[in-house]
């Protein structure tokens, strides 16, 4: 066996040289040898590493039989003796983004051998996979080929080489990474006191209390003058007119609703109720205004204060809601503002 470390590659049809949309249902085809993006990739490598293996498959073939491919990639990674894996980049391509998160987390975990992606933000691969594999950040789409196969290449070399890994603001990953194993043999004190030691040596560890690694939301600057805003009011405490017509479940939403209040200057107790667990909701019962302050927002505006008050609100339960959903709530609660003139929010929460 050659002394240099053996790397195997996954790439779709297409960077595969196969095809677009027409062939993205082909099954997996194995090249002992660099393929399309690989070329670079080798080249970025250095001489210490060889890919011995590009494995080329089909975006709707790994989409629709996810577990089926993923069990094969590994396989394969095995039969090759692979001591690194790299999928993509996959940028924001969607199935090809999800066959490079799932293989990358299916590799490192069965296999426990370095493993690393790339991914936009938005690419559901990368939401799906990032607290479960390495995956780097990257740009929209694949004109930054170049620049993002360094940062992989990069990347990949520290992980074959043990270096220490920090945390992914600082490293350029999303979310947490792959999962942390801990050794529960060994006594907490002694983990703990291994854990000092390594950060004290600058060795590679890990922390077993992973805390999330959240994007940064620039802060929004207001472009007009208050007392010409239109302001809209949201609210994560579960809010909904009595009877809840909508079924709004009281943890762990998959939905927000959006309900009229018209030309009415407060919200009258008899006509709304909470579906919301974990807070005392009394103080809501007694006056709704005091979740969702419309009698506040209508007098600011009889006031001069503000211009304009939308006269819908919107609605959900966050306790226990994931962060994906969350995000998924307000991207589609923000589009609906804008497309109503809205200029500002009031978000209230428990």
């Amino acid at each position: 066996m050659s002394d240099k470390i053996r790397v195997v590659h996954y790439i779709n049809q297409f960077y595969g040289g196969y095809g677009g949309e027409d062939t993205a249902s082909m099954g997996i085809v194995v090249k002992e040898e660099p393929v399309g993006p690989g070329l670079l990739l080798k080249g970025l490598l250095g001489d210490k590493y060889e890919i011995v293996a590009t494995i080329i498959c089909g975006d709707n073939h790994i989409a629709e039989n996810i577990e089926e491919v993923c069990e094969e990639f590994v396989n394969l990674v095995r039969k090759y003796e692979a001591q690194l894996f790299i999928a993509g980049p996959g940028f924001n391509a969607g199935r090809y983004g999800m066959g490079c998160g799932a293989a990358t987390a299916a590799v490192t975990e069965k296999l426990k051998i370095p493993a690393v992606t790339a991914l936009y933000s938005e690419n559901p691969g990368t939401d799906l996979y990032k607290d479960r594999a390495y995956i780097l950040k990257t740009e929209n789409n694949a004109a930054k080929m170049k620049e993002a196969m360094k940062q992989v290449a990069a990347f990949a070399v520290r992980l074959a080489e043990n270096d220490f890994i920090g945390d992914g603001r600082k490293e350029g990953y999303h979310g947490c990474g792959p999962a942390i194993e801990i050794d529960y043999g060994t006594p907490a004190s002694k983990r703990g006191l291994n854990m000092l030691l390594d950060k004290y040596y600058h060795r590679n560890f890990h922390t077993e209390v992973v805390m999330p690694n959240h994007e940064d939301i620039p802060v929004p600057v207001l472009s007009k003058p208050l007392h010409d805003v239109r302001l809209a009011l949201v609210t994560d405490g579960g809010l909904v007119p009595k009877g809840n017509p909508d079924n709004m479940v009281p943890t762990n939403s998959k939905y927000y609703k959006s309900y009229s209040f018209g030309d009415t200057e407060k919200l009258d107790a008899a006509s709304y109720e909470v579906s919301h667990q974990g807070y005392n909701n009394a103080f809501v019962l007694e006056d709704p205004n005091r979740l969702v302050p419309v009698d506040a927002a209508v007098s600011l505006k009889k006031e001069g204060k503000i211009g304009d008050v939308l006269t819908t609100y919107y609605t959900t339960a966050g306790v226990m809601t994931p962060m994906e959903m969350g995000k998924k709530f307000g991207e589609e609660i923000s589009k609906e503002l804008l497309d109503n003139q809205v200029d500002a929010v009031i978000l209230t929460s428990t």
